[in-house]
């Protein structure tokens, strides 16, 4: 989009420059230069995903209704016709491309941040478990064990249909049903983000190293087991160790016994998702790779 299409798309807003940034899979990101000195960001859905910002325009208003103590951007101006949601504009970097030259104690401080801001997003609870969508919860499930198994189920099925090893597979189907019993431990569903790692974190210089100032795209909000979201951040994490998960879980305070079994769990679920949304969108090269993570951690 050049500066002419966003004052065309934006009359109500004085539109002085605009530049693409490293958008996300759903979207394109712009930042916008608002008269002489505010910045927002803009983000331009396709047509086929619009329904993602009619997603964030929910979740956004969730968070500020039950004023979350979280680092979120504020939605300024959503236009489903267009297409176009605007964004307040966070201070910080992308952690992404910061990340390999971190050192490891700052690493360690990052992943306490990260648990402490989970633990905060935790506060909001739902009735019920399942994916979040434009009006709610989507096809709500009364139990974790009801929820993660129907996702399990989905993706073990889908996995050799789209071309998965088959013996692995059934390695997965008996690792699975081995460890369902995990599921039943979560007692109620949290507003999980599901995506909590660098690449939808923002952070700014400070006393030791970088701090946190702002956590993206709440596009994958499921309403789940708080280890849910817990296991994503730690295996999403390229820079993930012992002692990064140390601190995720110091960060967090309180998780509840036997936690470490089950975020393993989940972070098996979280590869094999992983490896069937690549597999479906026909993008085959990190498909070994993770087939060789989902061998490794299915081993009985």
């Amino acid at each position: 989009m050049d500066l002419e299409a966003a004052r065309a798309a934006l009359p109500d807003f004085d539109v002085a420059a605009i530049d693409q940034l490293a958008g996300g899979s759903n979207s394109a990101v712009y930042d916008v230069l608002i008269g002489i000195g505010e910045r927002v960001v803009l983000k331009v859905y396709s047509e086929l995903l619009r329904w993602k910002l009619r997603k964030e325009v929910l979740v956004y208003g969730l968070l500020e209704r039950h004023q979350v103590d979280v680092p979120a951007p504020r939605v300024l101006h959503a236009d489903d016709s267009k297409r176009m949601l605007v964004l307040t504009k966070l201070d910080g970097e992308l952690l992404e491309p910061l990340a390999a030259s971190l050192s490891e104690d700052e690493r360690v401080r990052i992943a306490r941040e990260v648990g402490e801001l989970l633990a905060r997003l935790h506060r909001m609870r739902f009735d019920e478990f399942g994916y979040v969508g434009v009006d709610g919860i989507v096809d709500p499930h009364p139990s974790n064990l009801d929820y993660m198994s129907f996702q399990f189920e989905k993706s073990l099925r889908e996995f050799p249909t789209l071309g998965g090893d088959e013996e692995l597979a059934r390695r997965l189907d008996r690792h699975v049903e081995a460890r369902r019993d995990l599921l039943a431990t979560c007692e109620g569903a949290v507003f999980c983000h599901d995506d909590c790692h660098s690449g939808n974190l923002l952070v700014v210089p400070g006393d030791g190293g970088w701090r946190i100032s702002g956590v993206l795209d709440f596009e994958n909000v499921v309403a789940g087991d708080p280890l849910l979201d817990l296991a994503k951040a730690h295996c999403y994490d390229r820079h993930a160790s012992e002692r990064t998960l140390a601190a995720l879980v110091d960060g967090y305070r309180g998780l509840r016994a036997g936690w470490r079994e089950t975020l393993d769990f989940y972070v098996v679920y979280h590869w094999l998702e992983l490896w069937v949304w690549w597999a479906s969108t026909g993008t085959t090269e990190p498909l070994a790779g993770l087939e060789d993570e989902l061998r490794r951690l299915s081993l009985d």
